[in-house]
Parts: structure tokens; C-alpha cells; sequence
């Protein structure tokens, strides 16, 4: 897990060491409350969506998909240590919180910490939404274009994590995972299939003792709130590294030069309710910088960087959304820019080659209607 602070790149944020020490403060009662609230509004809402008639139960589910995004967040902060003061707890409470998420939480490390964080936005090293070359969108098939074209698309973009990285990194599908099995990933992954499998049946018989039959049962308490959460944290990821102003590196000298751990990732600022439901996880250049500040400090830390530097930050609307998907598409590594999908493609028609033309003697290019000498 990812210790309290990472003093090499937070001394790159601009910030005092007193500063820092301030931010890298954790917590134990405060974080500890939350958690418990969040684990009885979960399972709360699951019931009381559960026990209310159809269609009206349709309507609560995705409700239970939020508090599973909350969830998973102190997930997240517990996996970089950052949730509360204690290592042990983090470890425990990471694990119950990624359950509703169906998370292991070895496995998150693996990706998130150990690859995502190390380099965020370096082509090879972050899978997290890494955007293909042109090169790489010529030489895919016409099937691997087409689905890549649909995940970067506004439509697409809520898919993109369940179908791309969920199910490819995080269930034993990897083969970087395969590569270096450990014990703790399979205690993990079947910790939450466990989750899975108990919370089918009881939503099951909570269903039926309300009049749900099995198929409507399973939508409500289980289904559609996970796959609510799942196009949130897709969005949520995308927004944080994706823009016409966010550069993605070549290799990691360029990331270093550019100071990409600062540089790569976005500030959105959502509205109210939003902004509380994320528990800060959008002052996303602060993280990057420390992973190991608690989300209830980073807002602070966020404001104090931004009065040192100017960084990327934009307030999130539907319309700012659709330009980011719009301009978004591929991007050149080379020339340090976004490509459209047009672009790559005029690149993809070969240019038009003239046959070469046969010899000419001058002296005998004659024009048949005057007698004169041609030109070659």
C-alpha cells in the first residue's frame, strides 16, 4: 500500500514541509463514523428498495449505486493507507468496503498503486483509459476499432471500466496477474464472490417476502446498483485524465520533464450534492501528488497547490463533457497532441503514386499537328 506521503513529488507541489505534514494527517473516529454510516445506508437503501413495490423499487436501485461509489472511495483511500491513522484498519475496512464494488483489494493495489500511480498517463505503464496512437487505431481490426471508437464516445464512456478494466485487470483475466500469483489475490477475489453469492440469495429472499420474483429481485438489490457505479467510476476516471489540455508521455523521461505526476490529471469541480458524494476524489492533482492524504484533507491541499501553480480545473456540465469526448479521441505521442478519428484515418489512405513515365528522347517527341520539337 501507498505509505502517508511521497516526499520527492509532493516537494515538487510547491508546498512547505509543514504544509505537507498538515495535509498527511490522518484520522481514526471521524473515517471509522463514516464508514459504519456508509455501511448501513447501503444496506438500508438495498432493503427499503427491495421491500417498495414495482416499478417504483426500479427507481431506488440506482440510489444503492451511489453509496457503492462512496464506498468504494474509502476502498480507494484505505488502499493507499490514507482512509485512517491505523495500517491494520485501513486493511480491514479497505476490504469490507470493496465488497458492494466486487473488488479485491491486493488486486486494486497491483493496478491502481503500483501501476496507475507509479506513472499516470505513460503510454505502456497506465491502462487506465490510455488512448490509442494512430498507429494503433491503423494497424487494430475493424471489430477492436469499432469498440474503441464506442468507448470514446459519450454513449461509450459509462462502459468503459466494468467491460475494459474491471473485468480484464481485476478477476484473475490479466496476465500480469497470472504471471505473479499470490495467495492474497485469490483470498481476495473469492472473498467478494463470496460477498456476491450471499448478497444474491439475500436479495433474493428479501425480494420474495415482498412479492419480487427472482429475475426482478436480483436487478434491484444487485444488478442495476452495480452497474450504476460502474458507469460513475468510469466517467469519474475519464474526466481525471482525459482533456484537450492533458498530455499522455511517450516514456517516463518525458513524464518526468513535464512533471506529469502534477500535470496529467484534472481538477472538476461538480455541483452540490455531487461534490460531497465523491468525498474530493476529483481534487485529483493533490492526490496524484500525495496518494497518501486523506480525501478530508484534500480539498485544502488542492487550493493550497492551485495558489502556488496555475493547474487544469474546469466545472463539469454536460456540454463540457461532450467537447472533452469530442476532442478526445486518439492521441500523437510524438507531436504531444489529440487526433481525431478523421485524422487517422485520412493518414490511413495511401497516397496516390504516379506510374513511372517511360524515357523520352526530345529529339523524338514530335507533335504530330505542327512538326515541333516537344518538351519532355
Amino acid at each position: 500500500m501507498t505509505n502517508a506521503l511521497l516526499p520527492g513529488l509532493a516537494a515538487r507541489s510547491g508546498l512547505t514541509q509543514p504544509e505537507r505534514l498538515a495535509f498527511a494527517h490522518r484520522k481514526i473516529a471521524l473515517p471509522v463514523l463514516l464508514f459504519l454510516a456508509l455501511v448501513a445506508l447501503y444496506a438500508s437503501l438495498v432493503f427499503v428498495a427491495l421491500a417498495t413495490p414495482s416499478p417504483w423499487a426500479f427507481l431506488l436501485a440506482p440510489v444503492c449505486g451511489l453509496v457503492v461509489g462512496m464506498l468504494f472511495i474509502v476502498g480507494h483511500d484505505a488502499c493507499h493507507n490514507s482512509f485512517t491513522a491505523s495500517s491494520w484498519l485501513n486493511q480491514v475496512i479497505g476490504r469490507l468496503a470493496f465488497l458492494p464494488s466486487l473488488h479485491g483489494f491486493s488486486l486494486w493495489d497491483l493496478g491502481h498503486n503500483r501501476m496507475h500511480h507509479r506513472y499516470n498517463n505513460v503510454r505502456n505503464r497506465d491502462l487506465v483509459w490510455e488512448p490509442w496512437s494512430p498507429d494503433d487505431y491503423r494497424t487494430r481490426g475493424p471489430i477492436r476499432r469499432a469498440l474503441y471508437r464506442f468507448y470514446r464516445c459519450p454513449v461509450g464512456v459509462p462502459f468503459y471500466y466494468m467491460t475494459v478494466l474491471w473485468a480484464s485487470y481485476l478477476t484473475f483475466s490479466a496476465p500480469a496477474i497470472y504471471r505473479n500469483m499470490r495467495l492474497i489475490y485469490v483470498a481476495d477475489t473469492a472473498l467478494w464472490m463470496l460477498f456476491l453469492a450471499a448478497q444474491c440469495w439475500v436479495a433474493v429472499s428479501v425480494g420474495a417476502h415482498f412479492g419480487h420474483g427472482i429475475p426482478a429481485s436480483l436487478a434491484i438489490g444487485v444488478v442495476i446498483p452495480f452497474l450504476v457505479w460502474n458507469g460513475l467510476m468510469s466517467v469519474t476516471v475519464y474526466v481525471h485524465h482525459t482533456h484537450p489540455l492533458i498530455r499522455w508521455y511517450p516514456d517516463v523521461a518525458a513524464w518526468q520533464a513535464d512533471r506529469g505526476v502534477v500535470h496529467g490529471a484534472t481538477h472538476v469541480h461538480f455541483v452540490w450534492p455531487f461534490s460531497f458524494l465523491v468525498l474530493s476524489i476529483m481534487e485529483h492533482n493533490a492526490h496524484h501528488v500525495a496518494p497518501g492524504v486523506p480525501f478530508y484533507n484534500l480539498r485544502r491541499m488542492q487550493r493550497t497547490m492551485e495558489a502556488h501553480e496555475s493547474l487544469l480545473t474546469w466545472r463539469f456540465s454536460l456540454r463540457g463533457f461532450l467537447r472533452v469526448c469530442e476532442r478526445c479521441k486518439l492521441y500523437d505521442y510524438d507531436l504531444g497532441r489529440w487526433v481525431s478519428f478523421a485524422e487517422a484515418e485520412r493518414r490511413m489512405v495511401p497516397p496516390l503514386v504516379t506510374p513511372p513515365q517511360p524515357e523520352h528522347d526530345p529529339g523524338k517527341a514530335i507533335h504530330a499537328s505542327g512538326g515541333s520539337i516537344g518538351r519532355p
